[in-house]
């Protein structure tokens, strides 16, 4: 009796295509598929089994990974409940209180609240669970910074200068979402006495540096105005959360106020 090689190459060849489509399929995340055993003890059903362990072993690391984002989604989901409920609770606090100085500090506190907490709402409804679009952060936060302050009748304008494709890690986006509400409630509150105004946000990048600017056209710093002396307290944050960044932080004054953050 005499083999016919040429089917049997024929017949290796087709079993070699249906492993190569078995493991382009994995490489697609679906592990529906899997190499048929024919059980001849042939080279081809090694391999075959090979494919389909893998198969099986791909399949649970990616179900572990995936319920890995969901557990980290969670967190990050009741981070931000949690820091909701203690703006919530300084809001109720603010509606008991006429006094102007404490709901000036209650509303600060407030702000620096829901800044930390817009990062993990972001993150949360974030398809890649470690970076943050700068842009879209820094409009969303504007916007309730702006709100916070109440100023109906206020002609402030916003003007971003940010490129897209810009992201941070939620270690480098907290300190950043912190600076940016300081500098912005600042402007908000001191820089335009006849409401109205323009407050830009610009970021540059250059290799591995940002250099981040905020800045307003309004009615600036008093002259004699000290950085040591005079700094209130969200100036000192800006400086102390710039360091937090391993950044360098130049306070400029001229036809209004100017940070420019180098990090």
């Amino acid at each position: 009796m005499e083999l016919d090689f040429s089917k049997l190459a024929l017949s290796d060849s087709n079993r070699a295509n249906e492993i190569l489509e078995v493991i382009l399929s994995y490489a697609r995340l679906d592990f529906n598929k899997k190499v048929q055993i024919v059980g001849d003890d042939h080279l081809m059903d090694g391999i075959g089994s090979g494919v389909n362990m893998l198969g099986e072993e791909l399949q649970h690391s990616t179900i572990s990974l995936k319920e890995k984002e969901q557990l980290i989604k969670e967190i990050h989901h009741r981070v931000k409940n949690n820091m909701q409920i203690i703006s919530s609770l300084l809001s109720l606090q603010s509606d008991s209180t006429q006094d102007e100085k404490v709901l000036c500090l209650l509303r600060e506190s407030r702000n620096r609240i829901n800044s930390m907490a817009l990062v993990h709402e972001m993150l949360y409804k974030s398809q890649d669970l470690s970076q943050i679009a700068l842009r879209d952060y820094i409009e969303s936060l504007s916007s309730s910074v702006r709100r916070s302050y109440a100023l109906p009748d206020a002609i402030i304008e916003f003007e971003l200068k940010i490129p897209d494709g810009i992201y941070f890690d939620i270690d480098r986006m907290i300190p950043i979402g912190l600076i940016l509400n300081e500098a912005i409630s600042n402007s908000l509150k001191y820089a335009f006495p006849e409401k109205e105004g323009l407050i830009s946000i610009t970021l540059n990048r250059d290799n591995k540096q940002h250099s981040l600017t905020i800045a307003d056209n309004g009615v600036g710093l008093r002259k004699d105005f000290d950085l040591e002396k005079d700094s209130q307290l969200g100036i000192q944050l800006i400086h102390m959360l710039t360091e937090q960044l391993d950044g360098r932080l130049k306070l400029e004054n001229h036809s209004g106020v100017c940070y420019h953050i180098v990090f």
